[in-house]
């Protein structure tokens, strides 16, 4: 019995070493191959999300990756707040400028919002891979996928930001003069007139300021599609 007792421990032991095999380099080797291939060297700037078998597959290093993805859900909310400000900023008559100052107004809050979480969510994710333990392999792959995803991200999407910013604090001059001078404006769908010339010549002026970012709004349009995943 003693002799029996012993195999069947010494077989417990053995099984239980079976189980701790180290899974590291897999896991790694894993995770480094979808950095290189979904973020490094994709098109866009989305940040894939994870099925399952793939965290299985990737193990702790699924923390790693979360810096980046945290990182992205900011982005991405920023963007549709940049796409929707961009689009009410497309205005041709001084009657849709009218119709839609609530929605500018709303435009140039949500904008302010969007840069203070952007910037936030940018020292987050600096302050989080400062704390990530890495090999030396995986580092090398890790700054290229975070240079794309949070560092580039950040700086294509700030200047934009400063474009809607100022075409939609200019759109709103407009908007306030016009509303402070009803009584001398008369604006119908397609024209305006006004009576008095020294406030023709200030509206003019206005209007002149705002036109001034219609370019820089439509290639601000052009570069946030380019952001969008392929």
């Amino acid at each position: 019995m003693r002799i029996a007792f012993r195999f069947i421990w010494l077989l417990a032991v053995s099984l239980a070493l079976a189980g701790c095999v180290n899974k590291e380099p897999e896991q790694r080797a894993a995770f480094m191959a979808w950095l290189q291939a979904k973020v490094a060297d994709a098109p866009g700037a989305a940040v894939p999300a994870l099925d399952e078998n793939q965290r299985n597959a990737f193990g702790d290093y699924v923390e790693h990756y979360q810096v980046l993805a945290d990182f992205n859900a900011v982005a991405a909310s920023v963007a549709d707040r940049l796409a929707n400000a961009l689009e009410d900023e497309e205005l041709h008559t001084l009657a849709q400028l009218q119709a839609r100052q609530d929605a500018l107004l709303s435009d140039r809050q949500a904008l302010s919002e969007a840069r203070a979480g952007l910037r936030k969510a940018l020292e987050q994710a600096r302050s989080e891979r400062a704390a990530l333990e890495q090999p030396a392999d995986l580092q090398a792959v890790y700054a290229q996928a975070y240079q794309r995803a949070v560092t580039g991200s950040a700086a294509r999407l700030e200047p934009l930001l400063a474009v809607a910013a100022a075409a939609l604090d200019d759109a709103l001059r407009v908007a306030e003069f016009v509303a402070s001078h009803r009584d001398q404006i008369v604006i119908d769908a397609e024209s305006a007139s006004v009576r008095d010339p020294s406030i023709q010549q200030e509206l003019n002026r206005l209007l002149d300021a705002l036109n001034s970012h219609a370019e820089a709004v439509s290639q601000a349009q052009r570069s946030l599609r380019a952001l969008a995943p392929a």
